[in-house]
């Protein structure tokens, strides 16, 4: 919040005031232990993307996104053997910057015909700043790139799930790139020879150190986040999620505790597995090589149908619709 703030300021926004108007004290925010409430967040980015008039705060804030806001995370990724590694460490904290999206955003990668590909789920519960959540993470992947590979990142193409924004003309100079709105997914592909590459800044030694450090660090700081827990619990096996009380007892709490908890955060159990399987079920038909019966076993579903009805339901079209519109 401090690096947000200093940077609203550069703009020319009075970031003081605004973080007042907020409920955050200025004073406490240098403090190892301070906390802003995704409230407080969600009001500061809010309004300041009001007083942007007409530039997307989104990808400002990706593309200038100080390296010390990641802090420890920055240097596991650089110190990583390759960018594949890089990536995969950089995914399983993604939470560890703090963003005020939560579960609510939420990042995949595969590997596609020779392209890497990152996709981004955003939840509808985002609103107003659902837009804003995903510039600021594309353009922050573009960004991150340029620091661990020294060079940047080969973006082949670029597809967005919603209309042509009326800043649209910002994207072609950061992607630098072929971008298709109103797409079926948010997918940012890139050359995946650039994948295996030995990075600048290889460590092996740092990596372990400071992958050691984001583990410590990201379960203190997401020790109160109930649905960011559950989720890691889910994704480990979406076949055969555990029911509520399975999953309770893994976090040492009642079902009664666990599910009032979730409440607090706008969730229900049921919805959260929900939300889980359809992350997987959009990055799993991004690849042309599996089958819709293979997702649907490896989804927990005993049959197509059951598995249709399901991904209809979380986006309106069928997995074949989704696949179709996908590759178009």
């Amino acid at each position: 919040m401090a690096w947000l703030l200093d940077y609203l300021a550069s703009l020319g926004i009075d970031a003081d005031a605004l973080a007042r108007r907020h409920g955050i004290d200025i004073g406490q925010l240098h403090q190892t232990d301070a906390r802003i409430s995704a409230a407080s967040h969600r009001g500061v980015l809010l309004e300041a993307q009001q007083q942007c008039q007409g530039r997307s705060l989104g990808l400002l804030l990706g593309q200038h996104r100080s390296m010390a806001t990641l802090d420890q995370l920055a240097y596991l990724m650089m110190s990583s053997a390759t960018l594949r590694e890089s990536i995969a460490q950089g995914l399983r904290f993604q939470n560890y910057p703090g963003r005020f999206s939560g579960f609510q955003l939420v990042t995949a990668f595969s590997e596609i015909d020779g392209q890497g590909c990152y996709q981004i789920h955003a939840h509808d519960s985002l609103a107003e700043l659902r837009l804003l959540a995903i510039e600021e993470l594309l353009a922050a992947i573009v960004a991150t790139s340029q620091w661990v590979l020294g060079q940047p990142l080969p973006v082949t193409r670029l597809k967005l799930d919603y209309p042509a924004p009326a800043h649209s003309d910002d994207y072609p100079p950061i992607f630098k790139a072929p971008i298709e709105f109103d797409s079926a997914a948010n997918q940012l592909f890139f050359d995946a020879a650039i994948l295996d590459r030995p990075l600048p800044h290889a460590s092996p030694q740092s990596a372990a150190l400071y992958a050691r450090l984001c583990e410590e660090t990201s379960i203190s700081r997401n020790q109160g986040d109930m649905a960011w827990r559950v989720a890691q619990i889910i994704s480990a096996n979406p076949a055969e999620a555990p029911s509520l009380e399975e999953c309770a007892a893994k976090l040492h709490c009642s079902a009664r505790t666990l599910s009032r908890k979730l409440q607090a955060q706008g969730w229900q159990y049921q919805h959260l597995v929900d939300q889980v399987r359809e992350i997987h079920a959009r990055r799993y038909l991004s690849n042309p090589q599996l089958s819709i019966t293979s997702i649907a076993q490896q989804l927990g579903y005993a049959d197509n149908s059951g598995f249709h009805r399901a991904f209809k339901k979380w986006t309106g079209l069928s997995p074949s619709e989704y696949r179709t519109k996908l590759f178009r």
